[in-house]
């Protein structure tokens, strides 16, 4: 589905039921972030947010009752100024996001740091998850230097698509409009798979 909009400029011009979120950890290299949170891609804002303890982090949160999907900007197009401000701050970025498949749980990892990207994917495997790498080619790669993840100071991240049947699997409430999502013992082996790699220097 195309983007709605071309850029941030055009989205906040149009849009106002969105709010955004920065939390500095002092002295992290590390920010971990979610372009499309909040209720644009469900569950994303909560495995942000569980690397606070560790990184700095970035929301950008959906909070409209529907049609969330119109603040969608594809990640080469996102501008937002916050965001571009601190993620070419931090040496280290990871940025989780959500595709649509109800029916396999995966998680895509990719990113223009395929070093880290690897080594993610075999903890998350190694943690009992379905994950594979994306081809460079996919349009899901996270690759093209443009795209928000990779404008670090090394110009290189790392992007995870966590599919909707995992992201299912990671909340005992899911899909509930309105309530926070209750992690499920699940979600805590994830996230520490990935912290894992994203941490190991």
């Amino acid at each position: 589905m195309k983007d709605r909009y071309d850029n941030f400029a055009a989205l906040s011009a149009a849009e106002s039921e969105y709010r955004i979120i920065y939390e500095e950890k002092e002295g992290s290299k590390c920010i971990v972030l979610a372009p499309h949170g909040g209720r644009v891609e469900p569950g994303v804002s909560e495995l942000v947010r569980a690397f606070s303890d560790q990184s700095s982090i970035y929301l950008f949160e959906g909070t409209k009752r529907c049609d969330n999907r119109s603040l969608h900007l594809t990640s080469t197009r996102f501008d937002e100024p916050l965001a571009l401000e601190k993620v070419t701050a931090h040496h280290y970025a990871l940025a989780f996001h959500g595709y649509h498949d109800l029916k396999k749980a995966n998680t895509l990892v990719g990113g223009a740091d395929l070093e880290k990207a690897r080594l993610i994917c075999d903890l998350l495997r190694e943690a009992g998850f379905d994950a594979e790498l994306t081809e460079k080619n996919d349009r899901l790669a996270g690759v093209n230097p443009r795209n928000i993840v990779n404008r670090t100071k090394r110009k290189m991240g790392l992007q995870l698509e966590v599919s909707t049947a995992q992201r299912h699997a990671l909340f005992s409430n899911f899909g509930c409009r309105g309530e926070k999502y209750t992690p499920t013992d699940l979600f805590f082996r994830y996230v520490e798979a990935v912290k894992a790699g994203f941490y190991d220097k």
